[in-house]
């Protein structure tokens, strides 16, 4: 993959995650509250965002929850050292069953009430799947780029 298109992927993901943030960044920058209800409404198309489970500092409110924000933060990071470092090729998915194990976990035994949401656990499990997971998304463009480029 080209440093070209891994900059543009890291820049949009950038963007993304900036995003996730507007109500912190709206006493900043004024002008963003104009989009924020369009930002808001992009975001629940990909987390329930229920209110109990959103970053909350200071009062102002992530726009998905704390899993969701750990999985796009781990991928911006993730996405960032992989601007320096070649894409390891993995030929099967073991690393990302490996990665998203803790967070099935996690949502199990939620969902069977054996401990209440706790919003680090939910941040730090999407954080490894999110790292990891660009990983794979970053292959399957490798794969689809170098299929288009034959």
């Amino acid at each position: 993959m080209s440093i070209t298109l891994k900059i543009i992927l890291f820049v949009a993901i950038a963007f993304w995650v900036v995003g996730i943030f507007i109500e912190f960044l709206i006493p900043h920058f004024n002008n963003l509250s104009y989009a924020y209800p369009f930002i808001n409404r992009l975001y629940s198309t990909v987390c329930h965002q229920q209110f109990e489970k959103l970053i909350e500092i200071n009062e102002h409110h992530s726009l998905v929850c704390s899993r969701c924000s750990g999985i796009y933060i781990g991928g911006l990071f993730s996405s960032f050292i992989l601007l320096f470092i070649p894409v390891f090729k993995t030929k099967n998915g073991k690393f990302i069953i490996l990665a998203a194990l803790p967070m099935f976990i996690d949502v199990l035994l939620y969902s069977v009430g054996l401990y209440s949401y706790s919003k680090t656990i939910a941040l730090i499990t999407g954080l490894l799947f999110g790292f990891v997971g660009i990983v794979y998304i970053y292959i399957g463009l490798q794969k689809l780029l170098g299929n288009n480029a034959k």
